[in-house]
């Protein structure tokens, strides 16, 4: 199997599962309707915001997979030896994970993935230099900070900080 295709197919099928999900939401929804009442449409406009919520969430989160895939392929580690895991910033969607090695060269490896950093703390303070010197409109900085979030196991910052790279990428 291609390298990136298990996560692609995973995604494929979590997206054929909400589309089950959304197909059954409708059709309780359509029952509802069709019952008539003063109860039947509010449960079926309830239902009808469920599923209108369900669908913005999952396209949100697949652009959002899309977009970190891509600055991580976009992405050059800087050359001062500060390596990064690429591996969860988006929260499992697009990134290849780590390739084990012990984080001192500062560039990709030979799968194209970006090296765990050996010491994540010192990557992380690294990384917060880089986004105050660097200022808010880069987003190689954002993305490294990102990168060194997750490698501290901090997930929420490590989608903000990556949300600001896209954000930052776009301009």
């Amino acid at each position: 199997m291609p390298k990136g295709l298990g996560p692609r197919i995973f995604v494929a099928v979590l997206l054929l599962i909400t589309l089950a999900y959304c197909y059954g939401l409708g059709w309780i929804a359509w029952g509802f309707l069709r019952a008539g009442g003063v109860i039947g449409y509010g449960l079926a406009l309830g239902i009808a915001l469920l599923l209108g919520l369900t669908v913005w969430v999952t396209w949100r989160e697949v652009l959002f997979g899309l977009g970190t895939a891509r600055l991580a392929r976009e992405y050059t580690p800087p050359a001062d030896g500060g390596a990064h895991g690429a591996n969860g910033t988006d929260g499992g969607e697009g990134a290849d994970g780590a390739d084990g090695a012990d984080g001192t060269t500062g560039g990709k490896g030979a799968d194209g993935a970006v090296p765990a950093p050996a010491d994540p703390r010192a990557e992380f303070e690294a990384a917060r230099a880089a986004v105050e010197d660097g200022g808010q409109d880069d987003w190689q900085a954002w993305y490294r900070l990102g990168l060194a979030y997750d490698a501290l196991r901090d997930r929420r910052h490590a989608r903000m900080a990556t949300r600001r790279a896209l954000e930052a990428r776009g301009r």
